[in-house]
């Protein structure tokens, strides 16, 4: 019980640590002009129109280096810039804590904190980023002026100098997304999603390990 409680905490701090790493046309898409890149922006900033306070909780597993590891987390944003995202072990015990001021992440340690996080572990410069954006189901950052494009499967796409964002084939909601933060590039999706609203299930993808939340019955 001790090892599995360990290992909980532990894909706990991954996880958190994966988050704080998410914040022209690509090859391969086509270029929008007229009545159709028109609607390509307007359905993106409908995408992005969440509403806070925003609390969300959900209950997942990480698959890291070959391993399977269950998790807790909780999500409390009152703005997008006044946002707490907490990490537990599978009895509930506090491990992680991530703070948001809308420019930097603070990583802070819970009663359950192991070797990870470090006491002195040192704030992310993140920009704009939302996590409880992200897990909402909309774009982590505020939309720029990007380019509208249109992939061979027929899916919308967005892309600004923080983001990378895709319809579905039907186009009517945000399906997926890619973002570039710290050097590091951070998939993340939301399968089974039909229809608008926060999505039940979230799916990130960093440096080939996946971490997948669903989220509870409010």
């Amino acid at each position: 019980m001790g090892r599995r409680l360990l290992s909980g905490a532990a894909s706990a701090c991954w996880v958190a640590s994966a988050l704080v790493l998410a914040a022209g046309c690509a090859p391969g898409l086509q270029r929008l002009a007229g009545e159709e890149a028109r609607g390509a922006r307007e359905f993106f900033a409908s995408a992005a129109a969440v509403t806070f306070p925003i609390q969300i909780s959900f209950t997942g597993f990480a698959e890291v280096s070959g391993g399977v590891f269950p998790f807790v987390a909780g999500v409390n944003s009152r703005t997008s810039s006044e946002e707490t995202v907490g990490f537990y072990d599978p009895l509930g015990r506090p491990v992680m804590f991530l703070s948001n001021d809308g420019m930097r992440v603070t990583v802070s340690r819970g009663l359950a904190a192991g070797d990870f996080p470090p006491p002195d572990f040192p704030p992310v410069t993140a920009g704009p980023v939302s996590l409880g954006r992200i897990l909402s189901g909309a774009p982590a950052y505020p939309l720029d002026d990007g380019d509208p494009g249109r992939t061979q499967d027929g899916e919308w796409v967005l892309e600004d100098r923080r983001q990378r964002l895709f319809s579905d084939a039907s186009r009517r909601l945000l399906l997926r997304a890619e973002y570039l933060f710290a050097g590091k590039d951070v998939a993340v999706s939301y399968p089974g999603r039909e229809a608008p609203g926060p999505p039940p299930v979230v799916r990130i993808e960093i440096s080939g390990a996946k971490i997948v939340l669903r989220r509870d019955a409010e």
